[in-house]
This record gives C-alpha cells, sequence and structure tokens, in this order.
C-alpha cells in the first residue's frame, strides 16, 4: 500500500472517535490531551498536560480509541508529551471489529515509538486494519508512560439511494413498423445527487408480441446520465410489437 496520508481521515482530530485510557494521572493528566501535537495554554490551571499521562508506569497502561461503526485503519502517529521529557519509546497495538474479541498486530510484536517529546513518528500498518476499537498498549518508555497520537483511516461512504418507475406510454412508435425502434422518456431526480449515480434499470412489464417465426425483442438502457436526470431508452426491433414497456430504476452514489 501506498505510504502515504494524503486523502486520510484524521480520527482524532476530527473528534470521530471515543477515547478511554487505563489510568490518568490526574484530572488534567487525561486522554482529552491526547491528540497529535496537542499544546496547552501554558497554564496547568485550565488546560493540563500536553499528552495523555497514565497514573502507573508499568505495560498494563493502555489507551482505546474506539468508533461507532468500523472503520478501516491505515496508519498510527504517536509522540511525546509537549511540556515535558516524557515519551512511549515502543508499544503495541490491539484491534477489535465487535469490541469482544481482541487481535494482536503482529502478534503482540513491539512497534517503534517516539525518541523525543515532539517529532512524530508514524506507522504504516502491515495491511489495513477493518475494526471499531484501537488501543494502544505503551511497552517501555523515557520518563514517563506519555504520550500524543493519531489514528487515520480511510474515509467512510454511505450509500445514498432513489428509486422510481417508468412508462414507455402504450401503443406508441415501439408497436408499429420494422428495425430498429426506440421511445426516450427524460427522468428527473426527486433530490440533484452529488455527483453523477450509478443506475440499474428492470422491467415489470413487457407487453409485446411478435409473429410465430420470430422472437420478442426488448431492451431498456440509461443515457445521458446527470447529477439531476437521465434518460431512459426503452428499445425493440426487427418484428416485434411493442405496445407498452414498464421499468423500476435505481441510482445510487457513495459519498
Amino acid at each position: 500500500m501506498s505510504q502515504s496520508l494524503t486523502g486520510l481521515v484524521h480520527l482524532l482530530a476530527n473528534a470521530q472517535c471515543h477515547l478511554r485510557t487505563s489510568t490518568n494521572w490526574d484530572g488534567n493528566h487525561t486522554q482529552a490531551n491526547a491528540v497529535l501535537n496537542y499544546q496547552n495554554s501554558k497554564d496547568a490551571r485550565f488546560d493540563g498536560s500536553e499528552a495523555w499521562c497514565a497514573s502507573v508506569n508499568d505495560t498494563n497502561q493502555f489507551i482505546i480509541a474506539g468508533c461507532e461503526v468500523p472503520r478501516t485503519f491505515v496508519a498510527l502517529s504517536i509522540q511525546g508529551r509537549g511540556d515535558a521529557d516524557q515519551w512511549v519509546t515502543s508499544y503495541k497495538i490491539r484491534y477489535s471489529l465487535d469490541n469482544v474479541t481482541w487481535v494482536d498486530y503482529r502478534n503482540g510484536a513491539a512497534i517503534q515509538g517516539s525518541t523525543d517529546r515532539n517529532t512524530v513518528t508514524t506507522h504504516f500498518f502491515d495491511t489495513p486494519l477493518r475494526a471499531r476499537s484501537v488501543a494502544i498498549h505503551p511497552l517501555t518508555w523515557s520518563g514517563h508512560v506519555s504520550l500524543r497520537f493519531e489514528l487515520y483511516t480511510q474515509p467512510t461512504l454511505s450509500t445514498f439511494t432513489q428509486i422510481g418507475h417508468v412508462d414507455s406510454g402504450a401503443n406508441g412508435v415501439l408497436n408499429s413498423g420494422t428495425g430498429a425502434r426506440e421511445i426516450v422518456v427524460p427522468v428527473t431526480f426527486p433530490v440533484t445527487f452529488s455527483k453523477v449515480p450509478e443506475i440499474a434499470l428492470t422491467f415489470d412489464l413487457i407487453d409485446s408480441t411478435a409473429d410465430e417465426s420470430n422472437q420478442v425483442r426488448v431492451e431498456v438502457e440509461a443515457r445521458n446520465v446527470t447529477a439531476k436526470s437521465f434518460e431512459c431508452v426503452f428499445k425493440t426491433w426487427w418484428h416485434s410489437k411493442v405496445y407498452s414497456l414498464r421499468g423500476d430504476w435505481t441510482a445510487s452514489i457513495n459519498e
């Protein structure tokens, strides 16, 4: 995979997750200060430390980022405490899709952490992790178990779909003559899409005949699709006689 953060969602910076910690040094050293590059106002009465700081220095400490829905995690950046010589030098990752069963990333192997207060160290996962929650477990540290971090995910897309019905009308040009014939029916979407959608068309009525030596031939397709509308094209050819065609359309985008 490409080793680039371009186009990825910064999960903590965009408030796209909940944070929980094993312990906090006190109310001024919590997960509220854990976002990458967090800086306080230099007045500890108000902002606290420039990092999450555990109350105990041992390998039982952790910080968890949990999401309401599954996300595709691509990378993690870690950083030390900005206002003191404290940082995590190595850590392991655990993750869960259902928040019941947890998986050790790389079987619990240590990942390189920080080497000073402010340098950002980024680890790209070997393959993107599909999970609801990701936990950082510090393994070694300098001075104290303290860190800032960011998780990067692929953008979450939702599907926007509109449906409708379309009719060729009765006893039109499809019901006489031979050779290729078509009727074009304009369709306007009830709500304008943010981009050009994909269109699916199905028949729910075919009222058509052909003589005993020929097949019935009908077709429907979408043309000139825009974010606002499309043309539904009903077709027949050869000796088919089509009194009426009716179809259903589905238009969808991911956004």
